[in-house]
């Protein structure tokens, strides 16, 4: 009996000492892990902190790169919390933006140009997408359209004060024909293909994605008319001087992970189609009709100020604002946040 009381001392001991053994192990674990994720962080950065930005966006083809970071995680990944808020124009954003809704913005040319006369609390940081066959011109057959000159005398659905209003005002010109020739129907661009289907106007000036809704509304029926890359669109983003001043990092942060979508776009083709296609709810193949129409990069080019000189003269001669004067668009453009993450994307004459 004394032999068992001893050896059951001994096994008890052993137990005893496997469990510390097993707390030490467990509590070093604990340690390595901890310590890895504080390395982790960048020196004054709290784990698992994430700066809160909101950023609005028009739901549009070409903020394409806007869901891919967030849908891929390169926000969370620059440290950066996004709050998307989807307006149904760059015009809407800009407004929201103005409105204190949102601290950064999308925004095409037009919307822009047409501020540029009225405020100057802006400014662009970068353009993150552009493209040569965004807008489109799209008629009915049963309208006697076949070619640009037979819109003359046409009631045309157009967004007014957006990329649509002066992509007509272009196409037009382009035709030999002036806005005046025309009738001007301000529709919203998400109402357009509806809007053409009833009978309600000759054609519309509308952008992606909702050409091809347009298509599928009017089918047989539907003309697109030719463009021949007459104007090249942009998608840039804006905030308010104050908001780039106080918050130089959020932006440089938010540009390096746009960089990263457009790099994964690039890429990854197919993958990128299928999340498009998913967050519009659109079948793939209208995804994939649309996609070599767009283009994606970050970048601050020459071409930015020409054509915004072109859309305010236009803007001018047309009377839609009652300013003389084209603003200098240099005092719009915000350079230090592309030059800290992409300075050789930078081709504006300084």
């Amino acid at each position: 009996m004394m032999i068992r009381k001893k050896e059951d001392g001994i096994h008890e001991q052993g137990k005893n000492k496997f469990f510390v053994w097993m707390i030490i192990a467990l509590i070093l674990l604990s340690l390595v892990i901890t310590m890895q994720f504080f390395m982790g962080c960048k020196p004054g950065e709290s784990p698992k902190s994430l700066e809160k930005v909101k950023l609005g966006f028009s739901k549009s083809f070409l903020s394409i790169p806007v869901y891919i970071a967030k849908e891929q995680g390169y926000f969370s990944e620059q440290g950066l919390d996004v709050a998307l808020t989807g307006y149904s124009s760059g015009k809407l954003a800009i407004k929201g933006l103005f409105a204190g809704e949102v601290d950064i913005s999308t925004v095409a040319d037009m919307p822009v140009v047409i501020n540029s006369f009225k405020r100057q609390d802006f400014c662009i940081f970068s353009t993150f997408a552009y493209s040569y066959s965004f807008v489109k011109i799209i008629g009915r057959k049963d309208s006697g359209i076949k070619t640009g000159s037979d819109l003359k005398g046409k009631k045309i659905g157009v967004n007014i004060g957006t990329s649509s209003h002066f992509f007509l005002g272009v196409f037009l010109i382009h035709n030999r024909l002036s806005i005046s020739d025309v009738e001007l129907v301000n529709i919203k661009t998400v109402d357009m293909p509806t809007a053409l289907k009833n009978n309600e106007v000759d054609a519309v000036s509308v952008w992606q994605p909702y050409c091809q809704e347009t298509y599928r509304l009017l089918q047989d029926n539907a003309i697109e008319l030719p463009n021949s890359e007459i104007y090249r669109a942009t998608f840039n983003f804006v905030a308010h001087k104050s908001f780039a001043k106080d918050h130089p990092e959020i932006l440089k942060k938010l540009l390096s992970a746009i960089n990263r979508s457009a790099e994964f776009i690039q890429n990854n083709k197919e993958k990128s189609q299928e999340l498009i296609a998913k967050n519009f709810n659109f079948d793939k193949e209208i995804v994939r009709a649309a996609w070599n129409d767009l283009g994606f990069n970050i970048s601050l080019d020459q071409a930015l100020l020409i054509s915004w000189d072109e859309i305010a003269r236009w803007t001018i001669e047309n009377k839609f604002t009652n300013s003389k004067k084209i603003p200098n668009y240099l005092d719009f453009i915000y350079l230090d946040v592309l030059e800290a993450v992409k300075p050789e994307l930078i081709t504006i004459i300084r």
